[in-house]
């Protein structure tokens, strides 16, 4: 049993070592790129390494002063110039609208029910992280049956179409 201990810390350690050596690595590697790219956008890479707020300039404006001496909206139109250009050579699409048949047997398999979600939310184990939303497991476990029928309705496919409302509604920022 000792020996297993032992032998568990001594891999412990060559882990912790490994991923310490890679992140040096990493960041020597982002600043030696950013002391080639340039001195001006260095302390801004520096925030956003360090996870700073930077001065809020988009790249967008460094672009345009680099190119259109600092005129956004000239740069954009320069650049939508260039994605038109590129299908030039290409028919233009018929504008009627074409309907198709559609095979209903083929859509019914991806019709999500109310049932599916709980299902879905059910079946999530409660033992596990939370995931990019935060929302802890053991919730979508426990509310299941609150939870699948709005998040059902969000994802509006019981009728084949997309919610409408959520997508003219601006976010509530708080």
């Amino acid at each position: 049993m000792s020996g297993d201990l032992n032998q568990a810390k001594i891999l412990r350690n060559k882990v912790n070592r490994a991923a310490s050596k890679l992140k040096y690595k990493f960041y020597q590697t982002q600043i030696t790129a950013m002391h080639e790219s340039g001195s001006h956008d260095w302390w801004k890479h520096m925030k956003t390494i360090m996870g700073l707020k930077t001065n809020g300039k988009s790249c967008m404006q460094g672009l345009a002063n680099k190119t259109t001496d600092g005129d956004c909206g000239l740069l954009a139109n320069t650049m939508n110039d260039f994605f038109v250009s590129v299908s030039d050579h290409l028919p233009r699409l018929n504008k009627s609208h074409k309907v198709f048949d559609v095979n209903e047997e083929l859509l019914d398999q991806y019709v999500i029910s109310v049932c599916t979600t709980f299902k879905a939310l059910e079946s999530v184990k409660a033992n596990k992280a939370t995931g990019p939303d935060n929302i802890p497991a053991r919730v979508l476990r426990n509310y299941a049956n609150v939870l699948a029928p709005p998040l059902t309705a969000i994802n509006g496919m019981e009728n084949g179409q997309c919610n409408t409302v959520a997508k003219n509604k601006p976010p509530c920022v708080d």
